[in-house]
């Protein structure tokens, strides 16, 4: 047996001043007595909270008082003064039994206050409205907004009612029962009438709570009540989301839950008489979705399979709780595959039909639970569709449903055309007929069923023209004894028509001849079986004469190209030389461009309209270019000038100008250039072609930089000294004084013995006599090889003895320099000939005082050196 398991809150809390409070409620009034002018009620306001809310959650007792106001609907009018009510009643509201195969169960603790009051209103045409408003409902409410406050209303219909009354208000059920986040759950709210009057329910948005801040009494605002602002993909018809439904007839709500959160819903039903309306009756609440989980079964109403024989089933209500399943298809002639033990089982029925499915999970045990659906398995079902598109904008198109089916037979459609710009592009018939007034590519749907229960969905393309295809030839010339043919294409072969019906073998051919004797234009128009149309037209214009004429007579520059100029009226033109050659581009166009090498070449043109023919010509005299010369490319030392010298025309213009001194001659001097430049000399021909050419000369500078190598460096006794001059490509090495003691005196890298201090004067020469000088001095020691390291220092930042270094006399490298103090502790040490202590450790000043070198190096004869002693810093 199936165990419907119903887990909800209703929840309904409210607020003092800065509290949150409101959890929900509900506005009833009962009939008690009339006369002929008055009707006398009893109106009772029902407001609910939660016992479990404390003082951690901002929670607030329930009102000791309230303040309600009644409105005259005729005018918006409030009806006497507020009514201030204190509470009557405070009951608890029975909850609904937890189920036993439960986890995380929530604990139910609701309490409702009641607030009543008798009043005796005024017959009126529209009615009252009673209204109590309040702030605030509590905060992180899944589908609406923090501090929204709730309106409660009673509705009391007027005397446009009148066969209305009297009339009692419907009440709302105040069961409580458990939801369970993403489950599927039931909730009662169906109502009570006492009149036994139609009712008709529906979720509807929740009444915000108008100007009220406060939880204190406070003066209710007439109708209109603005609706709450709902968040997250929530909304008054939906407050738990698309898969929770309320029946209409019965006021309960069922489906899947959305996740664990307290969520604001609010049902309105209608009450009708004998089909007459009466008034909307609401109750607003907060249900609280918990994050419980529990066992069960739910199915889906039936099962359809239009394609084929085979069904994959499974367990709606998904649950760790669900320990087993059982699952009976229905289909005996399967055998033993009628059975299936597994959670989300295939099953391939034998036959088609009607099947009926069976479901238990927990079978044999305290948490066992059931459902049945039926099964339809009639394979076979192709839907289809077509349309008769493109058609034209404003022309209809047909739509048809294509649908074939084995069993069955396609009985209900759904067409959707597709078009936004419009809110009736729908249709239920078989093969409706649709207008598109917009050109574009649409998209339709037919969603098409069957008698056996069958539903799908396809689509098609919609192809809309703004007009069709329609072309039609140029306008044209033709000469007055003459036909043409003229030319209309359209995506179809139907149809057209040709006006006026004037000299033409046949108005209605996409082809005609024509032959008029004075210009006239033809006009067309096209029709198509897509209901498109165009329109188009062609001008002939008729001459009796081809009038001709070229331009005068002219000169150019030899190898130049020119458009010759031709006016006239003619169709096609035919060019021709004289001498013969082939210096035209194109000699059918009407302009070509001629490119003579003659002196003097004629061109003819002949121009014709079919049989009209006119002729002209034009000669074309050519002039040489001018031939410039720069003079031949130039090499000279820094410092030096030259002269440059061109020739080939009558005047002459150099660039750029720099160091020239008349750059506006033939003749100009280049005046001791620093850098080499190229000299472009711009030439043009008085007698000749007026155009310039240009010719180039280069001026290279050659700078010599000699070097000697250091400007000082030491020997000592038997040390070989290697020169490495640079700068040219020839040398000449001189020693002052006259001594030399050198290997050689013409290369760049001779070897050097000195027996004294000398100083050699290198000079660097090339090829075309550019030359320079350097000079290295060097000192000669009468010593042996040697490291030499001074006994003081004074680093005051002098510029003098401000670093202790070792003196290499002789030596190829230093290989170790260090610096101790007395306790042994490193200060410093390099390996660089020329470095040296500063006096300083990690930037701070030593102290004065004695302090131990070693250092160490390799003579010019790779023999080591090593010398260790005491050096005195100085302050």
């Amino acid at each position: 047996m199936k165990q419907t398991l119903l887990i909800s809150f209703f929840l309904s809390v409210f607020f003092t001043a800065d509290a949150k409070h409101v959890t929900g409620g509900e506005m009833i009034y009962d009939f008690i007595s009339a006369t002929a002018t008055t009707k006398t009620y009893r109106i009772t306001l029902q407001l609910f909270r939660d016992q479990l809310c404390d003082a951690q959650t901002n929670c607030s007792p329930m009102p000791p008082s309230v303040r309600i106001g009644v409105f005259n609907r005729d005018n918006n009018s409030l009806v006497g003064n507020y009514y201030d009510l204190n509470l009557s009643s405070l009951t608890s509201v029975p909850p609904g039994g937890v189920p036993a195969c439960i986890t995380n169960p929530p604990t139910l603790d609701y309490k409702v206050g009641t607030y009543v009051f008798t009043i005796t209103l005024p017959n009126n045409i529209n009615g009252y409205t009673a209204a109590y408003q309040t702030c605030c409902r509590i905060d992180g409410l899944g589908n609406v907004g923090n501090m929204e406050g709730a309106t409660y209303t009673a509705d009391l219909p007027g005397s446009s009612l009148a066969a209305t009354v009297p009339d009692n208000s419907p009440r709302f059920a105040q069961g409580i029962s458990v939801v369970c986040f993403n489950k599927y759950f039931t909730l009662d709210f169906s109502a009570t009438d006492a009149d036994g009057d139609q009712l008709v329910y529906s979720f509807c948005s929740g009444f915000g709570g108008g100007a009220s801040s406060t939880s204190a009494p406070f003066d209710a605002s007439p109708p209109p009540y603005g609706i709450l602002s709902y968040t997250g993909g929530f909304s008054g018809s939906a407050p738990l989301g698309s898969s929770a439904l309320i029946n209409s007839q019965t006021g309960i709500i069922s489906g899947i839950a959305p996740d664990a959160g307290k969520y604001v819903v609010s049902v309105c039903v209608s009450s009708y008489r004998n089909g007459v309306f009466i008034a909307v009756h609401r109750k607003d609440f907060i249900i609280t979705v918990a994050p419980c989980d529990l066992a069960g079964v739910e199915l889906e109403p039936n099962y359809i399979t239009c394609d084929g024989f085979s069904y994959s089933f499974q367990n709606l209500l998904s649950s760790p709780l669900n320990l087993t399943s059982y699952w009976n298809f229905g289909d005996p002639g399967s055998g033993a595959n009628n059975i299936s033990l597994a959670d989300n089982p295939t099953h391939t029925y034998t036959d088609t039909g009607v099947y009926t499915l069976k479901l238990v999970v927990n079978r044999g045990n305290s948490c066992s639970d059931s459902a049945y659906a039926f099964v339809k398995v009639y394979p076979g079902y192709f839907p289809g569709l077509d349309n008769n598109s493109p058609r034209c904008k404003g022309s209809s198109v047909q739509f048809s449903d294509q649908t074939t089916a084995n069993y069955g037979i396609p009985n209900s459609w759904k067409w959707n055309f597709g078009d936004p710009n419009s809110t009736a592009d729908t249709s239920q018939l078989q093969n409706p007929v649709y207008t598109y007034n917009t050109p574009g590519t649409y998209v339709s749907t037919l969603t098409v069923g069957s008698s056996k229960g069958c539903i799908a969905t396809v689509t098609d393309t919609v192809f809309i023209l703004e007009k069709p295809d329609f072309t039609t030839s140029n306008d044209t010339l033709i000469c007055s004894v003459d036909n043409v043919q003229l030319f209309a294409s359209g995506p179809s072969t139907c149809c057209v028509t040709w006006s006026p019906n004037y000299n033409i073998n046949d108005v209605n051919s996409f082809t005609p001849i024509v032959a008029p004797d004075v210009t006239t234009t033809y006009s067309v128009s096209y029709t198509d079986n897509r209901g498109c149309s165009a329109i188009g037209s062609v001008t002939v214009n008729v001459v009796d004469t081809v009038t001709l004429k070229t331009g005068n007579d002219t000169t150019i520059c030899r190898t130049d190209g020119i458009s010759l100029s031709l006016a006239g009226n003619a169709l096609r033109y035919t060019w021709t030389q004289f001498p013969a050659g082939s210096t035209l581009n194109d000699a059918t166009l009407k302009n070509p461009v001629a490119t003579p090498v003659a002196a003097f070449t004629s061109y003819y043109v002949t121009g014709r309209i079919g049989s009209c023919v006119d002729s002209d010509s034009i000669k074309i005299a050519t002039v040489p270019y001018p031939i410039p010369n720069a003079g031949p490319d130039q090499t000279i030392c820094l410092g030096a000038s030259t002269s440059l010298q061109a020739s080939g025309g009558s005047t002459y213009s150099w660039s750029p100008i720099a160091f020239l001194s008349s750059p506006g001659t033939a003749a100009t001097n280049v005046q001791s250039p620093t850098i080499s430049v190229d000299y472009t000399v711009s030439v043009t021909e008085n007698m000749g072609c007026p155009k310039a050419v240009t010719d180039v000369v280069t001026v290279k500078v050659n700078r010599i930089t000699a070097d000697a190598g250091p400007r000082d460096t030491s020997v000592v006794r038997d040390q070989p000294l290697q020169l490495n001059g640079t700068g040219s490509s020839n040398y000449s090495w001189i020693g002052l004084p006259a001594t030399q003691w050198l290997s050689s005196t013409t290369i760049a890298n001779p070897v050097s013995m000195p027996q004294d201090d000398i100083t050699y004067v290198l000079t660097a020469t090339d090829n075309i006599g550019c030359f320079d000088t350097d000079t290295i001095t060097v000192r000669f020691y009468k010593v042996n090889p040697d490291l030499y390291v001074p006994s003081a220092f004074s680093p005051n930042g002098d510029g003098t003895n401000d670093i202790i270094k070792p003196l290499a006399l002789g030596l190829r490298s230093v290989d170790a320099f260090r610096i101790y103090n007395r306790w042994g502790q490193l200060l410093f040490s390099t390996s660089q000939i020329g470095a040296g202590w500063n006096g300083k450790l990690a930037g701070a000043d030593q102290a004065a005082g004695t302090y131990i070198y070693y250092a160490e190096g390799t003579d010019f004869r790779n023999k080591k050196i090593s010398r260790k002693g005491y050096v005195v810093l100085i302050r």
